[in-house]
């Protein structure tokens, strides 16, 4: 997600345009430094530490036949949303390092639900999805020797309500994050045994415990409502402007081991809260993404004007999607880079879980996925990615990240799964929205560089 911090600090730019002599621009460079570096006593550091407000939207792709999935057809979906939660933002900071000239945090987001800005429905009313707490039990069992998914593959659908299909019959908030009851039945199931002690030693990240025993609840995002994240190491840029925010260790790893190069494995990039001024004109800019475990480009596009100030666009399109330039986020196969359809990222390794993301409506996938998932309609406009950042000062202006959850769905040796199409599966596709509040730039703007 995108966060903004500049707001105490836009106002210079108007005094920028006054002159563009090397000078004053030197002498603008410096003063930015003084005022946005992340040290306690900078504008920068006073609303960098303040809770940050996004929007958080997420829309369903309702299955409209799911009998004829499990038969064999492709499916077919009709969007459903939005469903629009209020994120707060806080941060917590571990440590600071003034030799390293780092700054050590962690992060945690509460979400509130917001019925004005979401599609009216009722407790009753329900939709459909791919089931991915089975699709993930499946998944996991799959790894193991055949034997295991003979003797348990059968057992699985009934810690579910209905265990005569695939899917999941719900209301939508509480797939999102109120949670729908799982229970491992043992007196009526005792051969769930051995499912559920696994479930209760190292449970999926779509279930969390309740108070009562062997019961579960199933929700898709219920691991992020107020729980914290990280931690983060950032650079402050005191000793260097063009390093600020940039991320230099995730949970106190500079390097991961989940890709098949140092190079994807490398954790850099901007921490996506705060980026450093862009002093020089840049062809694309670059975030680590914990949920992906790995850093994204967005390539500049054009300039465009938010409220009034003039900001540069970058947009997350060629540099990620295609496979020429994303070999190494390939996972190995018998040490063999197995890649997905162009438009596919393969996270199942960094969340733990068979999760396949991209963006909404395959926006910029293979066209292949399309004609399996039947009801999808692109479009740029509404689904693509994009940062827009005021460039003398590095504040993000405006902005929406765009996320589409999938599941692979596979014929397995059960029955349930005996004769079902196969395809990437979408669930879901979310967005967190940034809007710059022009009016607060003004009321904070430091007395040293007003003009």
């Amino acid at each position: 997600m995108w966060c903004y911090y500049g707001c105490a600090i836009i106002w210079v730019i108007f005094g920028l345009y006054l002159s563009q002599t090397e000078v004053f621009l030197n002498k603008f460079i410096s003063k930015i430094t003084e005022t946005i570096s992340l040290r306690e006593d900078s504008e920068l550091y006073k609303v960098w530490m303040s809770p940050i407000h996004l929007t958080f939207t997420c829309h369903f792709f309702n299955v409209t036949n799911p009998d004829e999935v499990m038969s064999g057809s492709n499916p077919y979906f009709n969007e459903v949303g939005p469903f629009t939660y209020d994120e707060i933002l806080e941060k917590q900071i571990i440590d600071v390092d003034d030799t390293m000239d780092e700054i050590t945090y962690t992060t945690k987001s509460t979400y509130s639900f917001n019925k004005d800005l979401s599609v009216k429905l009722s407790k009753h009313d329900k939709i459909t999805i791919l089931n991915p707490a089975y699709i993930g039990t499946i998944s996991m069992l799959s790894g193991l020797p055949p034997e295991f998914m003979e003797k348990y593959g059968n057992n699985i659908p009934k810690l579910f309500p209905n265990r005569s299909t695939i899917f999941l019959k719900a209301n939508p908030k509480d797939l999102l994050f109120n949670g729908i009851k799982i229970s491992c039945n043992l007196r009526k199931f005792p051969e769930l045994d051995l499912i559920c002690k696994t479930l209760g030693s190292n449970p999926p990240l779509v279930l969390r415990e309740t108070d009562k025993q062997d019961v579960y609840l199933l929700s898709i995002f219920q691991r992020m409502n107020a729980t914290f994240r990280g931690p983060f190491s950032v650079n402050r840029g005191v000793n260097d402007i063009t390093k600020l925010g940039d991320i230099t260790s995730y949970m106190g790893k500079r390097i991961q081991t989940m890709w098949n190069s140092e190079d994807c494995n490398t954790v850099r990039g901007t921490d996506s809260i705060i980026w450093a001024p862009l002093i020089k004109p840049l062809p694309f800019v670059s975030t680590f993404i914990p949920d992906l475990c790995r850093t994204i480009e967005a390539d500049y596009k054009d300039e465009v004007s938010v409220r009034g100030l003039i900001g540069s666009r970058f947009v997350m399109k060629e540099r990620t999607w295609f496979l020429n330039t994303s070999q190494c986020y390939c996972l190995l196969e018998n040490k063999i880079p197995k890649c997905l359809p162009q438009g596919l990222i393969d996270v199942s390794e960094c969340q733990k879980l068979p999760v396949v993301l991209s963006e909404p409506h395959f926006l910029h996938g293979d066209p292949q996925l399309l004609k399996y998932a039947r009801g999808l309609n692109p479009d740029e406009r509404l689904h693509e990615t994009y940062i827009i950042i005021e460039p003398y000062t590095g504040t993000p202006l405006s902005g929406q990240k765009r996320t589409q959850i999938n599941l692979y769905l596979e014929k397995q040796s059960v029955e349930l799964l005996s004769n079902v199409s196969e395809g990437y599966f979408p669930l879901m596709w979310c967005e967190n929205m940034l809007t710059y509040e022009y009016n607060l730039s003004l009321h904070h703007a430091p007395d040293h560089f007003k003009m």
